[in-house]
């Protein structure tokens, strides 16, 4: 490895921890929120003042989130398992609704199972694209 590759990839590294740590302070700060009972509706307000462009891709990351509670990776207990039924409730609604959108632009029923089963087609983060 070269003295540049070695470099790039810390400063590489040095980005990936700086996001770890960013992460988990918004989840801090988003658990301290909740915590004390605070309104949800008050963020809901609060947030759709927000600027655009953080909207989309907070609601980007929220539903990466909810795809992540869905899996059977995302462990649970007595406090948290109605959240990831939720969670696995809603990705089963929107693939559904993504298939029979699939059908009705004339894609084989078959067709369009397999895109919403096979790779990242039945995510519905996947279709909010960055902006």
């Amino acid at each position: 490895m070269t003295e540049q590759e070695f470099e790039q990839q810390e400063r590489e590294y040095e980005r990936l921890e700086k996001e770890i740590r960013d992460a988990k302070e918004v989840v801090d700060a988003l658990g301290n929120y909740v915590n004390y009972r605070r309104s949800s509706k008050a963020f809901a307000e609060a947030f759709k003042r927000e600027h655009r462009t953080l909207q989309q891709s907070a609601f980007k990351m929220f539903l990466e989130l909810m795809e992540e509670m869905a899996t059977e990776n995302y462990h649970t207990d007595g406090r948290n398992e109605d959240s990831k039924k939720m969670a696995k409730t809603l990705l089963k609604g929107f693939q559904l609704a993504k298939k029979q959108e699939y059908i009705e632009q004339g894609v084989s029923e078959q067709r369009a199972e397999e895109y919403v089963t096979l790779g990242d087609g039945g995510k519905p983060s996947r279709y909010i694209p960055h902006v």
